[in-house]
């Protein structure tokens, strides 16, 4: 078995557990914040799925143009949950407001500001900000079909690229479901969600997923 399966293997049935741990959410919030943070987190989660499909089908460029918009989702769901105003949401829900989302790099923006009021919020905003820092350029390139995605259509795909798309795709989902738990009761039922991270470890991209900081 070589070294992709393997990985595409070990993370899907990563993904199968944190599925499994959220089944056993007792109850959710059901206010409009939570429930467009979840929206995102699911459609994230939903990303990261097509993600490994196009890799074990052999749309590697595909599948390297996923972790963009699977990034953004969560990006979107951390700033509803964390940074958008309630007078955002009031304009969201006025369909005459003519209300546009800010564009991701805002976002995050406004999730570092808000981490630098809420320090709880590190083992989430951290992790997209080492991201947004390390990738930004390389996702948008993945997405948009630059010269380097051309290039690899006539010499290959290389290991190393499939390697960290993967385990970068595998933290954008871990904290998709981290931040969905979080829609839920807090205190030990997110403590689940970072518990689901043992035996998984070398599945992730980075330090700052090895041990996330709890949210308060």
């Amino acid at each position: 078995m070589n070294y992709e399966l393997i990985l595409l293997e070990q993370s899907e049935a990563f993904a199968l557990h944190l599925g499994d741990c959220i089944d056993r959410m007792p109850e959710r919030d059901n206010s409009h914040r939570a429930l467009a943070a979840a929206f995102a987190c699911e459609l994230g989660i939903e990303h990261a799925y097509a993600l490994r499909i196009l890799f074990a089908t052999g749309a590697q460029n595909a599948a390297c143009a996923m972790l963009h918009v699977q990034y953004e989702a969560l990006v979107r769901a951390a700033w509803y949950a964390y940074a958008a105003s309630d007078a955002d949401f009031k304009a969201m829900l006025d369909p005459d407001s003519g209300f546009t989302l800010p564009h991701t790099g805002h976002m995050v923006h406004g999730l570092k500001a808000r981490l630098a009021d809420e320090p709880g919020l590190a083992g989430l905003v951290k992790p997209l900000l080492a991201m947004n820092d390390a990738y930004s350029a390389a996702l948008g390139d993945f997405e948009h079909g630059g010269i380097n995605p051309m290039h690899r259509t006539g010499s290959g795909f290389p290991v190393d690229l499939f390697d960290t798309v993967v385990r970068s795709s595998n933290g954008l989902m871990y904290l998709s479901f981290r931040l969905l738990a979080r829609q839920g009761p807090p205190g030990a039922f997110v403590q689940s969600i970072d518990e689901a991270l043992w035996g998984f470890e070398d599945a992730l991209p980075m330090v700052c997923f090895q041990d996330p900081a709890l949210v308060d």
